[in-house]
């Protein structure tokens, strides 16, 4: 592992989006309480600023849909179109293994859209 994902710290207040981190690119860390909770989190100290490990499922969901073919499929839900075997959209099911009928379910009209369209980004056809 030579990143991990982190939410830039702003002053008091911390960035809503996920980012990669290379952890060469770490100087230091310490320990600050933030947003005034009870615990503790780490703030890793680079020469492009301050972040925190990132624990917003939302923000990773949204950094991971950015690369390697991973789409939101669902609220909480990701796909790899990368290892789809199939997309049926009128179902919407993406299988990963049609005879074994491993597959996740695209939940509403939007999704499939989007699911639909990153597939014709990265393959080139529908």
């Amino acid at each position: 592992m030579d990143h991990i994902i982190v939410q830039r710290k702003e002053g008091k207040k911390i960035n809503d989006e996920a980012e990669w981190l290379k952890i060469v690119d770490i100087k230091s860390s310490s320990k600050e309480l933030i947003n005034g909770k009870k615990e503790y989190k780490t703030v890793f100290h680079t020469d492009g600023g301050d972040f925190i490990y990132c624990t917003s499922n939302d923000a990773i969901m949204h950094l991971m849909h950015k690369h390697h073919g991973l789409v939101v499929v669902d609220r909480g839900r990701m796909g790899n179109l990368y290892h789809a075997e199939h997309i049926d959209y009128e179902k919407g099911k993406m299988f990963f293994d049609v005879k074994e009928n491993d597959y996740i379910e695209i939940i509403g009209d939007s999704r499939k859209s989007v699911v639909r369209e990153y597939f014709k980004k990265l393959f080139g056809k529908k």
